[in-house]
């Protein structure tokens, strides 16, 4: 299955799945009354721990997706309680599930047929997406790298939604943040181009070390990608230079490794435009052409400052010559530097005489067909 066929797949599914359903037999009297109290007693805690093993359990055992559906809205609906700071709810919502969540993913591992396993991990990890918990990363970190790209998107999709990274940003010291940092550095080789975007978006957003080393390990691989005529999904480039850019002009160490990623991603985004050809499909040009643009607007004015640039203007005229000469300013040619690297110390080794080669190499040209 093509990567376009298996994620139109989990998008058409994702919408089937949350289709409202008419009715759902999880009963929520008792944690909505549990939900209204300022203190909670056991019986509280046990009627929450009772409200989430049961709708995970129904979860497992739903014939129909809308049931399912329901049940995971009603379970995401009843997350927290009415009273502001409520900590013992919040946390033993997050306990339960944790441990509820976590005992349903391993029975349906083994559900057959086959189907019906995937739709429940599925839905399982739609629902752990849907509480935006930290307290629950470990659930979905088994499953980042399992066998079926659509589970291992959602996995994704669970540890590195908006909500999550403000969370983790809000701790200074989340251990959370960076397993989850290391977890995906480990499946950025095998992920596919829509989990690799997810991965940078969330590489470039956390507030850790451990995210900007994630971020040089997926431009890295978009990188490499390029270079041999294998990349996918262009567009996400877009995501990966703005976090990269963010880093250059930040005062925090690894501007020089930010900076030369930067260069060689961008420098092969317009190569690659520049010598496709018609081995490009207008998507594909497109895709590249929004990169090209977007990273112009948004990144060359905080790296370069007031120099004015023309490279959307070229692409609108269809005038390669000029956009040439956009690249030739921006990247250099032969041993001169052009404007992103001239004030960096960093180069991308060193010529025969020693010398520092400033200038990011040049895109191989395109395999025979």
């Amino acid at each position: 299955m093509t990567r376009k066929i298996w994620f139109l797949t989990v998008l058409m599914a994702s919408l089937f799945f949350c289709f409202l359903p008419q009715a759902v037999a999880l009963d929520a009297r008792g944690i909505e009354a549990a939900r209204a109290k300022k203190v909670l007693d056991n019986t509280d805690l046990q009627t929450i721990d009772s409200f989430v093993a049961q709708g995970a359990g129904e979860i497992l055992d739903a014939t129909d997706f809308t049931s399912i559906s329901n049940i995971r809205s009603l379970i995401i609906a009843n997350r927290a309680s009415n009273e502001p700071g409520q900590a013992q709810f919040a946390q033993q919502f997050s306990d339960s599930a944790k441990k509820h969540i976590a005992d349903v993913l391993e029975k349906a591992e083994g559900l057959t047929p086959p189907e019906k396993s995937f739709r429940v991990i599925i839905n399982l990890l739609m629902l752990v997406d849907g509480l935006s918990d930290p307290r629950l990363a470990e659930v979905p970190l088994k499953y980042v790298d399992y066998n079926k790209p659509a589970v291992a998107y959602w996995a994704v999709h669970c540890l590195t939604s908006p909500e999550i990274v403000d969370k983790l940003n809000s701790d200074k010291d989340s251990e959370a943040a960076r397993q989850i940092a290391r977890r995906l550095e480990t499946v950025v080789a095998g992920a596919s181009p829509q989990t690799l975007g997810l991965i940078a978006s969330f590489a470039g957003s956390i507030d850790i070390p451990d995210g900007f080393d994630l971020l040089l390990k997926v431009a890295d691989r978009r990188i490499a990608s390029y270079a041999d005529w294998s990349v996918e999904n262009e567009l996400l480039d877009a995501s990966v230079l703005q976090g990269l850019c963010n880093k250059i002009v930040s005062s925090d160490p690894g501007k020089a490794e930010a900076a030369g990623r930067f260069t060689q991603l961008y420098a092969y985004v317009f190569q690659r435009y520049l010598q496709g050809g018609d081995r490009l499909s207008d998507t594909r040009k497109t895709q590249l052409v929004s990169v090209l643009i977007e990273t112009e607007k948004n990144c060359l004015p905080k790296l370069i400052g007031k120099p004015s640039f023309n490279i959307k203007r070229a692409i609108e005229a269809s005038d390669n010559r000029a956009l040439q000469q956009e690249y030739i300013n921006l990247f250099g040619q032969d041993s001169k530097a052009g404007l992103l690297l001239a004030d960096i110390n960093f180069d991308f080794g060193k010529a025969s005489d020693g010398s520092p080669i400033k200038v990011p190499p040049t895109l191989p040209k395109p395999p025979e067909n």
